[in-house]
């Protein structure tokens, strides 16, 4: 593609050397530069693209975007300058790619949790129909047959552009994406086209390392809906709106002021009106009324969070017109979502869990669900995340103690910080008088097998925070550590 085409629509300030060659691709990563490459120089939290440029170049970049102009350029080697190098690759990445999101319907989903078990929901609602469906989040992207482990909830414009460009040439026909908050304030999404938005719900203390505070968050969530969703230039574009989200009425009255069209859900007076349910050790059943009539549900997949994340898939196919006997067929034919109230089996007399929940909200459904299937005793395994919001720490410790029966605190991805100091953060959301309930063990792997040791017969075990990751990060050190497996070696070496 020859290099007018691709930047036709890119705001800059001044050409150096340029010229019009043939462009092969685009990176923002000099490691990933090839013979007639773009290289855009993006600056990041710790790292400055500007400073690879010449790793770039003699990797066979013929085509520099830089928001300072270098001291020195090689003769075939253009350089251009403009404001804000990554607004540069929102741009080009679109013409680049042929602006895919374009030939695709595209759902994008947003909130606090919920998120990827939804977008697995409604890509199999989709596929259901017949239709192929391409996702992106956190536990992978996937194209057609193929799978691709996830770096980021929500990746860079340019791998997005990639990716959907991936999925037209697969024959999808949709692409489900999850919108994190981090994605939208730095624009990852510009330049999509949605014919969806979906706002699960919002919750206090979650990403404030990021946001500084509450209101910035929400503002991140909103500006999907009332920027992005509404510069989409699809025609019959909606949102789908949690009723039931104390902040749900911000996300309506973006969608009304733009005149996009919505549909709500929850067990508030609703659109998709969920009237009663039901949850067992086989699953969870829903009734909910839509336009007067009640329909029952049965799905496998288990917990209060996966009450409310069916309920947004049911109203996600209501607004598609996809007939409810179909959709009562599909949901009953959904397997659980990796590690989301993901069952151990080891022939134990007691049940083990492992779960993603990270946030108190989350840890309070997950722990609440449990208790309704009346357990003899609930005993947790959880930490919180290093260089994160410390502010959720003592939060999560509060709801632990007061919920589970037995309590483990470890570690859960500490980065650089010293994992005794994030139990100690932990602890003093504890109460005095629920101090004999908890023990703290930093090692996860010991706290585990500490954990599978005390329960008896009828208890759960619970192990919350990493879900389906694979690994742990100490310091700079990412080390294999799968709480699946690690619940597995414990249950069989206790001889359980």
């Amino acid at each position: 593609m020859k290099l007018k085409d691709i930047i036709k629509t890119l705001k800059y300030k001044r050409l150096y050397n340029l010229s019009n060659p043939e462009i092969a691709g685009i990176a923002y990563d000099s490691r990933k530069v090839k013979e007639n490459f773009i290289f855009v120089a993006l600056k990041g939290a710790s790292l400055d693209g500007h400073h690879f440029i010449n790793d770039a170049i003699s990797r066979g970049a013929k085509v520099l975007i830089v928001n300072k102009k270098s001291a020195v350029l090689p003769s075939d080697v253009g350089e251009i300058l403009v404001e804000d190098t990554r607004n540069a690759l929102y741009s080009i990445s679109a013409e680049f790619y042929g602006n895919p999101s374009k030939k695709l319907k595209v759902v994008g989903i947003t909130g606090t949790n919920g998120k990827t078990t939804t977008s697995f929901i409604i890509k199999h609602i989709i596929e259901s129909t017949g239709d192929k469906c391409g996702l992106i989040g956190t536990i992978s992207y996937q194209i057609g047959e193929r799978s691709i482990s996830s770096t980021n909830t929500t990746p860079e414009s340019l791998d997005i552009q990639k990716l959907f460009s991936d999925m037209v040439e697969e024959g999808c026909k949709w692409a489900v994406m999850e919108v994190s908050s981090h994605g939208i304030a730095q624009g990852r999404i510009t330049n999509l086209h949605f014919d969806t938005g979906i706002f699960t719900n919002i919750a206090s203390h979650e990403h404030l390392d990021y946001h500084k505070n509450f209101k910035n968050y929400l503002q991140a969530k909103l500006k999907f809906f009332s920027h992005y969703l509404n510069e989409s230039e699809k025609e019959g574009k909606k949102g789908i709106v949690n009723i039931d989200d104390p902040y749900a009425g911000h996300f309506i009255k973006a969608l009304k002021k733009n005149g996009i069209d919505y549909l709500t859900y929850g067990k508030k007076n609703s659109d998709v009106h969920l009237v009663d349910y039901k949850m067992s050790k086989d699953g969870n059943l829903l009734v909910v009324e839509i336009k007067g009539e009640k329909t029952e549900f049965h799905t496998k997949l288990h917990g209060l969070g996966n009450i409310y994340n069916t309920l947004t898939g049911i109203t996600f196919a209501v607004s598609e017109g996809i007939p409810l006997k179909n959709l009562k067929q599909s949901l009953a034919a959904l397997s659980f979502v990796s590690g989301r109230y993901e069952t151990v089996d080891e022939g134990q007399n007691f049940d083990v869990i492992v779960d993603y929940a990270h946030t108190h909200y989350a840890l309070s459904n997950l722990l609440r669900s449990v208790k309704e299937l009346r357990p003899k005793r609930i005993i947790l395994v959880f930490g919180c995340g290093g260089d994160r919001d410390k502010s959720k720490r003592p939060l999560m410790g509060n709801i632990a103690v007061k919920i589970a029966d037995i309590v483990f605190i470890t570690s859960d991805n500490p980065r650089s910080e010293d994992p005794q100091d994030i139990i100690t953060d932990i602890e003093r959301g504890i109460p005095f008088y629920f101090r004999g309930k908890y023990i703290a063990i930093a090692d996860r792997k010991q706290a585990i097998k500490e954990a599978i040791s005390f329960a008896r017969e009828g208890d759960y075990v619970v192990i919350a925070g990493k879900g389906h990751e694979t690994f742990q990060i100490l310091k700079n050190t990412v080390v294999p550590f799968d709480d699946r497996e690690e619940a597995r070696k414990a249950i069989r070496e206790a001889g359980k």
